[in-house]
């Protein structure tokens, strides 16, 4: 079986977890920064492609006029 290329975007976002909560002195508080910068766009990314597989809602009922509700006129006699 061939290996595959690329990793998916949970492992990214792993390995960016690793770097953001590093605390051996390894990665500077820049390279922190931009690790969380990425894993935030990352994030956006997953969620749109879940949205994307979810089904679409059916669409929701019309909202009633509200017109529909007012009591009907009042007679020549009354309104005045």
């Amino acid at each position: 079986m061939r290996k595959k290329r690329h990793l998916s975007i949970e492992e990214k976002r792993d390995w960016l977890a690793y770097v953001f909560r590093d605390e051996s002195g390894e990665f500077s508080q820049a390279d922190k920064f931009k690790a969380m910068t990425e894993d935030t766009r990352l994030a956006v990314l997953q969620a749109e492609q879940k949205a994307a597989e979810q089904p679409a809602a059916a669409p929701a009922a019309p909202l009633p006029d509200i017109l529909d509700f007012l009591p009907p006129p009042l007679p020549p006699s009354e309104s005045g």
